[in-house]
Order: structure tokens, then C-alpha cells, then sequence
């Protein structure tokens, strides 16, 4: 096959990805004015006229993560470093599944080389991009565990997570100030008391 036919089947490809888009971005437009008329909204109020386009492009970006492959993200780099790295402070923002609300914080992430490793930016990128998904708390820290871990092969990470939820903050209890903590241990850190203290002491010497 030709270069000119392959460009030409790749440019058919993304003109058809991009159609697809286009038609459910329509839709999930018209479910929004769908769950506002429900509401009891009016749409022709100015301050509604927008709403639509707005909430429904809100929700492409909360949820981009489905459409990215995390794992692409991790470049790396031969190293014979095989010290603790920490990498803190990483916002993050994600939905909860059981209502769709918005939780959001911090993740602080720690790995030990096994011969390579990873570009600064990629890990905040890696945990946003996961974040991006509607999926609870618990899962987030895990599965962002696992991925680094079988596409970097590190000796060990450790993942900490700590989030206000918008689903306990606004409905329910209606409790604003409560915060999830979440820990994800793989590799040495499991076996090695030492290292986690390490981590922490990272960390808290960070915040002092």
C-alpha cells in the first residue's frame, strides 16, 4: 500500500471519528435540555440559552479519560537511580459514579526505579487523565497503582489520595469538611515498612 493511500484512509478515519463526536455531543445536548425541562426550567430564560452546549462539554472533559490510553503518557528514560522519587501535591479532579457529582484534592505519588524513569510531567498527567472517568476513590488509587506498574516495572509504588466529595458535601449528610484518604501500596512498598515511613516523612517535611 502506498503512503498517499494510507494518509488518505487515516484522513477518512479521523474525519469519521471526528463525525461521531460531533453526533453525540448533538445528543448529549439534547439530554440536557431533556433533564432541564424535567427540572422545570425555562429554557428561553438568557441565562439557560447556553447551558446546554456548556454542561454537555463539561461532562466530554470530566469523563475524557475513557478516549486516552493512560499508559502512553509514561515516557522514560534509562537511570541507574534506585532511590525513592516523590512526586506531590498533584491535583486531581474525578466523578463519583453513584451520583455523578464532582469529588476532588491531591495525590501524592511515590516510586523506586527498577532501571528506568518516568518524566516529571507524565506522572501528574497519568493520575489526571485516570481521574477523568466516573469511578470511586478507592478503584482511582488502585488501577493508577497497577498502570504505572506494568508499564513503568518499577520495584514499587505507592499512590495516596486525599478527596472532598461534592455527593457527601451537598446531599446526605451534607458534611462539607469530611476528606477521603486512600492508599495504594505495590511492589517493595509492600514489603518494607521503611520506605513508607520514608514517603511520609517526605511529605511531612513538605508541609512544614
Amino acid at each position: 500500500m502506498s503512503m498517499a493511500l494510507e494518509s488518505e484512509i487515516q484522513q477518512n478515519r479521523n474525519m469519521a471519528f471526528r463525525l461521531q463526536e460531533a453526533a453525540k455531543s448533538d445528543r448529549l445536548e439534547r439530554i440536557v435540555c431533556e433533564l432541564m425541562s424535567e427540572l422545570g426550567l425555562d429554557l428561553a430564560d438568557q441565562h439557560f440559552s447556553g447551558t446546554p452546549v456548556r454542561v454537555a462539554r463539561l461532562y466530554r472533559e470530566l469523563t475524557r479519560g475513557y478516549r486516552l490510553d493512560p499508559s502512553e503518557t509514561l515516557k522514560t528514560f534509562h537511570s541507574k537511580c534506585s532511590e525513592l522519587i516523590v512526586i506531590s501535591d498533584i491535583n486531581f479532579n474525578s466523578l463519583c459514579p453513584h451520583h455523578l457529582l464532582i469529588y476532588r484534592g491531591k495525590m501524592h505519588f511515590g516510586y523506586v526505579p527498577n532501571g528506568r524513569i518516568v518524566g516529571l510531567s507524565k506522572i501528574p498527567r497519568l493520575i489526571q487523565n485516570m481521574a477523568s472517568r466516573a469511578i470511586v476513590q478507592e478503584d482511582l488509587v488502585s488501577e493508577i497503582a497497577d498502570t504505572f506498574q506494568s508499564a513503568v516495572s518499577p520495584l514499587g509504588c505507592l499512590v495516596r489520595a486525599t478527596g472532598r466529595h461534592d455527593c457527601v458535601a451537598v446531599r446526605g449528610v451534607k458534611c462539607h469538611e469530611a476528606q477521603m484518604t486512600t492508599v495504594a501500596l505495590r511492589g517493595v512498598f509492600r514489603d518494607k515498612a521503611s520506605l513508607v515511613e520514608e514517603f511520609n516523612q517526605v511529605l511531612t517535611r513538605r508541609e512544614t
